[in-house]
């Protein structure tokens, strides 16, 4: 091949490169599902790790002391424990020195679980 047939022939060949590139590099479009599927990423947003799913209740905050020593005696005995079956259930834990009865200290441990937990 002569010399000058090269340099002729090197920029049409930089010139079929140069359009060839955007076709090769174009991605093929998405099908319908696949765009349903993107359009339904976009809508939800990511749950973030700290949150915790709707179907988990915050835990109930526990009824206040006063309102559970109905006689005023100072402690919460089983039977006033009793409107709350959560906590006549974790009585027995709760009451550290088994007197049948707690104080304010042994009740302030006290943490109701959450709906379902």
């Amino acid at each position: 091949m002569k010399p000058s047939s090269r340099l002729f022939s090197l920029p049409f060949a930089l010139l079929a490169v140069a359009l060839a590139a955007p076709v090769a590099a174009s991605a093929p479009e998405p099908t319908a599902q696949e765009r349903g599927a993107q359009e339904q990423r976009q809508e939800t947003p990511p749950r973030q790790a700290d949150t915790p799913p709707a179907s988990d209740a915050a835990a109930p905050a526990p009824r206040p002391f006063e309102e559970l020593d109905a006689n005023g005696d100072g402690n919460i005995g089983k039977d006033e424990a009793a409107v709350d079956p959560a906590l006549t259930q974790a009585f027995g834990t709760l009451d550290q020195d088994a007197d049948g009865k707690l104080a304010p200290a042994e009740y302030a441990a006290y943490r109701p679980a959450g709906n379902g937990r």
